[in-house]
């Protein structure tokens, strides 16, 4: 990594999950500009509009694509990137990790979808229905998961998805899963045992899969949570993690000369 990429403020990339939006940050934002941390959080293809079918005809490929022109903006403004990604988001952040390794300091991963709860998602025991399932389906609901109904109530996210955008969600986390072994990076996993969207499991393949070095890799649990963990009933908890590692991120930096 060469020495510039040092200089500036730190940079934070923020991507969201599958049929989210940008604001499922909207209580972490403002506490890393509080930090003195220059933020980006693009709002991935598809996504945040008024009805799920933007999301027909859109692919992992233009997920990875908007959030690499994402992370190239935001390095023109800062110096070492961090990428916290949430769900698919975090699928996203470790497929730029792979591929721009000279361009991110380091990861932040929030309950990351490699093992789905859904008996028919990839290495699931109905894993093999699901092809069957996308040519009889035009569109498949997305509940939200939250420990606290009253919190649920105000998500944004959308509550169906069409069935051609969540196989290559689908996909996406089985092209991350036999690539882990070459993010090399500093990451926090971030995952809540109270998740029924994500299996618990999920996190434990993570750390097994990563390239990264022991030493480097933290895992910290939630134990109420559902999936939304940046919005449900520990995201105080959850934020702190996040700037206790924004933190010892920007203590450890090299001087620049």
């Amino acid at each position: 990594m060469s020495s510039d990429h040092h200089q500036g403020p730190l940079g934070l990339l923020l991507l969201h999950g599958f049929s989210g939006s940008t604001a499922t940050f909207a209580d972490l934002e403002p506490e890393l500009v509080q930090a003195g941390v220059v933020v980006k959080a693009p709002l991935l293809r598809g996504h945040g509009h008024d009805s799920p079918q933007a999301l027909a005809g859109v692919t992992w490929s233009d997920w990875l694509d908007d959030a690499s022109i994402a992370l190239a903006e935001l390095r023109a403004l800062a110096g070492p990137v961090i990428v916290l990604g949430h769900s698919m988001g975090a699928l996203i952040a470790a497929l730029l990790a792979v591929e721009q390794p000279e361009a991110i300091d380091s990861l932040v991963l929030a309950a990351a979808p490699l093992r789905l709860a859904s008996p028919l998602a990839p290495g699931r025991p109905l894993e093999v229905l699901t092809p069957l399932l996308g040519r009889l389906l035009r569109s498949w609901p997305l509940p939200g998961d939250y420990a606290d109904p009253a919190l649920a109530a105000s998500d944004t996210s959308y509550p169906w998805v069409p069935m051609d955008a969540l196989l290559s969600f689908l996909q996406l986390s089985v092209v991350v899963r036999r690539r882990l072994a070459e993010v090399h990076q500093p990451v926090l996993i971030l995952h809540s045992r109270a998740d029924r969207v994500v299996a618990p499991a999920s996190a434990d393949l993570l750390a097994s899969g990563l390239g990264t070095p022991l030493e480097q890799l933290r895992v910290v649990w939630f134990e109420r949570s559902g999936h939304e963990l940046f919005r449900d009933c520990e995201a105080g908890a959850v934020i702190t993690s996040v700037l206790q590692f924004v933190d010892e991120r920007i203590n450890r930096r090299p001087v620049a000369p």
